[in-house]
């Protein structure tokens, strides 16, 4: 009895609240760099694109990543001075945006973004989600 109380009790002080609920990195990742150069075809794919970003910004799954890792693994964000609202967010104009998306056959005017504010040091620190209007 008192064994697997312990087990549960060190996996939670190991886990603490920073555990990923959900597919991590190496299959996430992929997903939102082929996700940001497909054509949005439909209402639901944009939900889906928008679930994507917000799970691996929740998840802190880029967090640490260098400006050179983030950019194999998504490819180079949009510098964020093109972009009024990183200003408004309190991003730095040399951090990046993404756009979650290119226009596809059916018009869909809002698609999410992401837009991910780097340290001092070159690493994520800090991500935004922009969500696709339901």
């Amino acid at each position: 009895m008192l064994r697997p109380l312990l087990s549960f009790l060190c996996f939670a002080a190991l886990c603490g609240a920073g555990c990923a609920h959900g597919p991590g990195p190496e299959q996430t990742l992929p997903q939102l760099r082929a996700a940001i150069g497909a054509p949005v075809e439909s209402a639901d794919q944009n939900a889906q694109n928008s679930a994507l970003v917000e799970q691996i910004s929740n998840d802190k799954q880029i967090h640490g990543l260098t400006r050179e890792e983030l950019a194999e693994r998504l490819g180079p964000g949009d510098p964020c001075q093109r972009h009024p609202i990183c200003g408004e967010k309190g991003f730095d104009v040399d951090d990046w945006y993404y756009e979650i998306g290119r226009e596809g056959g059916s018009y869909i005017r809002h698609r999410p973004a992401l837009i991910v504010g780097f340290s001092r040091f070159g690493k994520v620190e800090r991500t935004f989600v922009l969500r696709a209007p339901d």
